[in-house]
């Protein structure tokens, strides 16, 4: 709580501290498996800040000074904007107390603004030419928001399209075909907005082949709906995960403070299985329709290719 509310952030620290998000950033533009999703993403969502990489760009980093910097630390770091999340060993009464105790007279300030959700993103193309030796694809679509019902619907379908290594992509493109090493299937929730996708990378003379592959696995997706050994098996794969992940103290410290910060429910892992077993077939095509369904879906490229040389076929 020193750091938080004292910090001193002086000039020659700042300066060393910017060379390192300076090359943090120079590591992630040498991961074109990285970059991709940040290419979806500004392709998505635009200006909005959900379309912006969270290390920022490297002319702000540069120009960043102390004046800058105080002023978004004075009305960041505030009662308002405060979340503390523990989890493991913890008695809550002298958890409280320690709080109130470090955080008295500490500023209000005003309130995060997080009610300018885009519901429907732009839908695009955006071709990032680099001489890469794999060519590194996703394409995404609309999603759900945190708070929406269905998000334990989207995660079953998500773990059946591409999340495990039984789900149809990873069978289908990998396991029968040999095209790729790498392929999955992901969603991202955020407040009032959220995306689905799907990543892939593949020798440059094969991108186009597997884009096609994964544009006919959602269409029989659509078409043909699910099975319920499809259900079942994602079901207990997701729940087995929950389970995992609440031996965790980590885990479960993020989860408790995420739901609060979403302003969502704080449910416990036996309330999420539940809420998992309840998921139907009727469920996930309604949940599709709401997600790859909804709108035309955006493409981003990271490889050895020009804008012309790539595009989705418009059938999803």
């Amino acid at each position: 709580m020193d750091m938080a509310r004292n910090s001193l952030m002086e000039s020659g620290e700042i300066d060393s501290e910017r060379q390192v998000v300076l090359e943090e950033i120079n590591m992630h533009y040498d991961s074109p498996d990285e970059m991709v999703h940040d290419y979806l993403a500004n392709t998505l969502w635009g200006d909005h800040p959900i379309g912006h990489s969270v290390l920022g760009e490297i002319d702000t980093i540069r120009n960043l000074d102390r004046e800058k910097l105080s002023k978004f630390f004075a009305s960041r770091y505030v009662a308002s904007r405060l979340v503390v999340s523990a989890a493991g060993a913890v008695e809550h009464e002298r958890m409280c107390e320690l709080v109130e105790r470090l955080t008295e007279g500490i500023d209000t300030g005003e309130p995060a603004l997080r009610d300018d959700g885009l519901d429907i993103p732009s839908t695009g193309k955006y071709i990032h030419r680099k001489d890469t030796e794999q060519a590194h694809v996703s394409i995404g679509a609309r999603g759900l928001p945190r708070r929406h019902p269905d998000r334990f619907a989207l995660s079953v379908l998500d773990n059946i399209l591409g999340g495990s290594m039984s789900s149809r992509l990873f069978q289908k493109v990998r396991e029968e075909m040999g095209l790729v090493y790498s392929i999955y299937s992901f969603s991202g929730l955020f407040l009032g907005m959220g995306m689905v996708g799907v990543y892939f990378g593949t020798h440059p003379s094969q991108a186009e082949r597997v884009m096609g592959l994964v544009e006919e696995e959602l269409l029989l997706a659509r078409d043909q709906g699910f099975s319920a050994r499809e259900l079942d098996r994602a079901k207990n794969h997701i729940k087995g995960s929950l389970l995992i992940s609440n031996e965790d103290s980590g885990n479960r410290m993020n989860r408790i403070a995420k739901a609060e910060m979403s302003g969502g429910e704080h449910l416990t892992i036996d309330e999420m299985v539940e809420r998992v077993d309840k998921v139907t077939i009727d469920d996930l095509h309604n949940v599709f329709a709401e997600t790859w369904g909804k709108v035309g879906a955006s493409l981003a490229v990271v490889g050895p290719f020009d804008e012309d040389d790539l595009s989705l076929s418009g059938r999803i």
